[in-house]
């Protein structure tokens, strides 16, 4: 409401201006204005003074209107932004990774802003509509006859955008919006997919599809851009012709040329406003159109985020001496068939213990439920989630420093404390062999590094936090198995509780406990069944 009466403002020192210009002509051919109030100025040179103070009086007011309007409109983008973000953190994760995430990137980055700018358009469209209103009324105040006309031509108008270009506009944005998702989801899969792409040199097939979605958007464009140009087009040439057309009819009326001269200079400085104003009328008429749906489209994905979010779970603390505690915990996807049934477990500080499994039994979702990504059925996790470091299977680099990839969202550390995170995952030699050292970038989700050296980075992250329990969901499989070794070496000499998940069952000295999943049951093998392992091989299990 305040950013509407700021830009109405403007319009209001526009008016004052034109009738400051109106007296001014009066007095320039000695002609008494015909309303003499007793605050008006008597003298050409008192109402010079006073239309160059109110000229330079609605230039500041324009700028402060339009800054004030344009900062908080960045604060609403802003705002949208974090709640469609934040709604998208506390969804529930299995409705979250049935989305695409470059729709649910293209949502944050693109449709908020668009989202924003319709709020612009409203500020700025209700604005000129009470502007032109009261120029209007100005205008019946001169000429009732030219003011009558001038509604007759907005009627028609209105009616021909209203009945011949709204619905095309509607659903040409509305198209528009569904092929720039489409054309996103395409980049992503095809920027992912280097490394195929340049091996089986199926470039061209990914080209034809970009290609494709690309001229079917550049035709939605033409339409959602021609068509309000059209309509401000015609709004801009008709509002000339009319103009014209009441001066012809005030010198009908008047007959009088001195008048008329007074009378020209009140409409030349109204119309430099007005004619602008219809024209932008009629141009942000039909952009609201288009950017109307996307409000519509972050309304829609802030409803999906209030409607599964997932509220934690009351924190419930393990007995002194006790890391994690599971009782008869059970979880599935959806309706689907249970992944773990009455899962119950109890690991002491300092132990490491090794899950393993046929693929799909459940060991990531074990993890999950511990970590709290995931809510169980059924069953009690007793657990302090404040001290839990997570390593999931795909490490997930920021395309930024070592530095960065290492602090991950954590205050400042110092270099010694990052230094001997790297140092018991075996990455503090690499790492100081880099010519910038932990300013090294890492490149796109860590494509400048290899795998075990990205698992190591991972590690040395979850390290860093301090937490007292480590999950490790395949966090070395790409390690060989010497550096496998000495990497859950330092682990279990630094005392923490590490559950690492894992197809290849490792019986070093610093495993305390094996686990094994099927059929959504945990079963701890007892030591005498426990497969031992000859000296520098790993066993693989057949289950």
């Amino acid at each position: 409401m305040w950013l509407t009466v700021a830009r109405v403002v403007v319009g209001l020192c526009d008016l004052s201006v034109a009738a400051a210009m109106y007296l001014l002509f009066l007095l320039l051919q000695g002609r008494p204005p015909t309303h003499a109030f007793h605050w008006l100025p008597r003298t050409t040179l008192s109402i010079a003074v006073l239309t160059a103070v109110l000229v330079a009086l609605r230039a500041l007011t324009d700028l402060y209107s339009a800054r004030t309007v344009f900062r908080e409109i960045q604060s609403l983008h802003k705002d949208l932004l974090l709640r469609l973000t934040g709604g998208y953190s506390q969804m529930d994760w299995l409705r979250f990774v049935r989305n695409n995430r470059s729709e649910l990137s293209g949502h944050a980055a693109h449709t908020t802003r668009e989202a924003a700018d319709f709020y612009h358009r409203c500020v700025e469209m209700a604005a000129d509509v009470v502007i032109v209103a009261i120029m209007a009324a100005a205008l019946v105040y001169q000429s009732p006859a030219a003011a009558f006309g001038f509604g007759c031509a907005l009627a028609a108008f209105y009616g021909m955008h209203r009945w011949l270009i709204r619905n095309k506009l509607q659903e040409a944005a509305a198209h528009r919006e569904q092929l720039l998702r489409m054309l996103q989801r395409d980049l992503a899969d095809m920027l992912s997919s280097g490394k195929e792409i340049r091996t089986y040199g199926n470039y061209g097939f990914f080209q034809a599809r970009i290609g494709r979605h690309a001229e079917r958007i550049a035709a939605s464009s033409l339409r959602t851009v021609f068509l309000p140009q059209m309509t401000r087009i015609v709004a801009d040439q008709g509002a000339v012709l009319l103009f014209l057309g009441m001066i012809v009819a005030v010198q009908l009326r008047q007959g009088d040329a001195r008048q008329l001269l007074s009378l020209l200079a009140f409409y030349f400085v109204l119309s430099r406003r007005l004619l602008p104003l219809i024209s932008q009328i009629a141009l942000i008429a039909g952009q609201m159109e288009g950017s109307y749906e996307n409000v519509k489209i972050v309304a829609a994905e802030l409803d999906e985020c209030r409607k599964y979010c997932v509220t934690p779970l009351p924190a419930q603390s393990p007995a002194p001496g006790i890391a994690v505690e599971l009782a008869h915990v059970s979880f599935s996807f959806g309706r689907g068939a249970r992944v773990l049934r009455d899962v119950s477990v109890c690991l002491r500080k300092g132990e490491t213990a090794v899950l393993y499994g046929a693929s799909g039994a459940g060991k990531s979702s074990l993890l999950n439920v511990i970590a709290g990504i995931v809510q169980p059925e059924a069953g009690v996790v007793r657990v302090d989630r404040t001290g839990i470091a997570y390593v999931p299977q795909e490490i997930q680099l920021l395309d930024d420093t070592i530095r960065s990839n290492l602090l991950f969202g954590l205050a400042d550390a110092t270099d010694s404390e990052l230094t001997k995170a790297l140092a018991l995952a075996k990455l503090d030699a690499f790492v100081a062999a880099q010519p910038q050292g932990l300013e090294t970038r890492v490149g796109d989700n860590g494509v400048l590094f290899s795998g075990g050296q990205r698992q190591r980075l991972g590690l040395a992250r979850a390290i860093l936090r301090g937490g007292e329990l480590l999950l490790l969901d395949e966090a070395t499989s790409a390690l060989d198995a010497e550096n496998e070794r000495q990497v859950f070496e330092n682990l279990s000499a630094s005392g923490r509780t590490a559950l690492l998940v894992t197809h290849r069952l490792q019986t070093h000295q610093f495993v305390h406990r094996v686990f094994r999943l099927q059929e959504g049951f945990l079963i701890e093998e007892p030591a005498s069944r426990r497969p031992r392992q000859p000296s520098g091989e790993a066993v693989r299990l057949r289950v």
